[in-house]
């Protein structure tokens, strides 16, 4: 051998991978724009998942136009909805996503999936693996959730779900009793904390060992702020949506806009934008947050400040 590179042969096949050929020069690449996340409330959306006359489905959070997206998206990762489920009746949904969080804004039931049920009640956290049929059964009252999974995510890979038994998000459930109870363990010693962020809990699972696992992505947690205080004027690279819970009095203060909270009405708070969260009501605000963190701390680029 003389150590020559081989040469390709040109045949009229060839053609058709050259034609497919695109090339691209910015001057910065850098600097090539997409559109905004928004700051954003979603209370239409809320009104019409709580109206009594609202039937059995589900109720998507999607501004993909807003954002430049073809498929349905909350933000570029997330895609959150809003499922009200009459008394008696099921809800079924299957998704493009390698896992499933829940809220439960009122009612009971219970969900099956890959072989498993849990039941739920009003104030419980789930999570379900990605993949598969996802049934919802409604007990005696009318049922409301709030879910978020990360079909953009998927989609801008062109990834599938997760065949059944192969997801990395297992079924877990996180009474509203347990995360308060272990919120107050951990208050006192927060609060000591002067570089503390907020007073949250984050919502974890132990798999393969990994004990910050419940999804490789996606990551939940319970916020809460005393009544009469404000959480310190923070940033980070990750897009928040955050589930108000107790909110009366709450608003937050993004890039100096206020944006005063109302109870179950998802709100986005645009990735690195300052923000802080007043509470001026009576009692302890609490939220579920949601962010697509994973893959920024995978990277080492979460961006937090507190400037």
């Amino acid at each position: 051998m003389d150590g020559s590179t081989p040469q390709a042969t040109n045949t009229a096949d060839d053609d058709v991978f050259v034609a497919r050929a695109r090339y691209y020069s910015p001057a910065n690449i850098f600097k090539v724009e997409r559109p905004d996340v928004p700051q954003h409330i979603f209370a239409d959306e809320l009104n019409t998942a709580m109206a009594a006359a609202t039937p059995t489905g589900w109720i998507s959070l999607d501004i993909s136009t807003t954002i430049g997206l073809q498929e349905p998206a909350t933000t570029p990762l997330m895609l959150g909805r809003y499922a009200r489920i009459a008394a008696g009746e099921t809800l079924s949904g299957q998704f493009r996503a390698s896992g499933e969080f829940y809220y439960v804004i009122q009612g009971s039931g219970r969900a099956a999936k890959a072989g498993e049920t849990l039941a739920w009640q009003t104030g419980d956290v789930f999570s379900l693996p990605g993949g598969g049929e996802t049934l919802l059964t409604a007990g005696a009252d009318d049922a409301v959730l709030f879910l978020v999974t990360n079909e953009p995510e998927l989609a801008f890979h062109g990834f599938e779900a997760p065949t059944q038994g192969g997801a990395k998000t297992r079924a877990v459930r996180y009474p509203l009793a347990d995360i308060r109870a272990q919120m107050d363990k951990v208050r006192d010693i927060q609060k000591a904390d002067p570089n503390v962020s907020g007073l949250a809990l984050h919502l974890t699972s132990e798999h393969d060992g990994n004990t910050d696992a419940v999804h490789p992505t996606i990551k939940l947690a319970m916020n809460s702020l005393d009544a009469g205080s404000v959480q310190r004027p923070h940033r980070h690279n990750s897009v928040a949506l955050t589930l108000p819970i107790h909110s009366e009095g709450v608003y937050s203060v993004i890039e100096g806009n206020r944006l005063d909270w109302q109870q179950y009405a998802l709100m986005i708070t645009p990735p690195a934008e300052l923000h802080e969260h007043h509470n001026e009501g009576e009692e302890m605000m609490l939220s579920l947050v949601i962010q697509d963190g994973g893959l920024y701390f995978r990277c080492r680029t979460i961006g937090f400040s507190f400037d």
